[in-house]
């Protein structure tokens, strides 16, 4: 009688590697779910979703010092910072008239979105403090708990307290 090919040879003891890859995999997707949900969890720094969200972070940074350059030419060129005094607001979708032509006119090109949070009360945020002195602000994803927070009242379309926490100032 030959052989069937269907059929397993050898013993039913133990598991096959095709076994052993499945609950691997299956323990790695768990860590990556707990990891999503409790970014405290120890083992958070080896998943997935903190590979995407430093991703996300090092996008952040990137964009905020370009619109940075932006708005710096644009001091060079009117020997203040764009809106006035105390004027804030999101970047992309509540935006200053002269901030945005100041971005447009500058930046040559698309105005960067935040790669998560675009279109949300996390966007990329703008305060002119007073003529030579203007604030940008993001949200990153992947900080320390004790991470510093910045906060100001008055602003339009202040998203609350804790949301940014990098912020970048411009000086002159």
């Amino acid at each position: 009688m030959p052989p069937n090919f269907l059929e397993r040879s050898g013993s039913n003891r133990g598991f096959s590697i095709i076994t052993l890859l499945i609950i691997v995999a299956l323990l790695i997707a768990a860590l990556n779910v707990y990891a999503y949900f409790d970014p405290s969890f120890e083992l958070s720094q080896f998943s997935v979703v903190h590979f995407l969200r430093d991703r996300n972070d090092k996008q952040r940074i990137s964009d905020i010092n370009k619109i940075k350059d932006a708005i710096e030419k644009y001091y060079d060129d009117h020997s203040e910072y764009p809106a006035t005094d105390g004027w804030c607001g999101r970047i992309f979708s509540v935006m200053h008239p002269e901030v945005k032509d100041a971005i447009n006119d500058y930046f040559k090109g698309d105005i960067p979105k935040d790669p998560s949070f675009g279109g949300t009360n996390k966007e990329y945020f703008y305060r002119r403090e007073d003529k030579n002195t203007a604030v940008l602000m993001v949200a990153l994803e992947n900080l320390p708990s004790n991470a510093k927070t910045y906060n100001y009242s008055g602003c339009y379309d202040w998203p609350g307290d804790n949301t940014y926490n990098y912020r970048v100032t411009l000086t002159r």
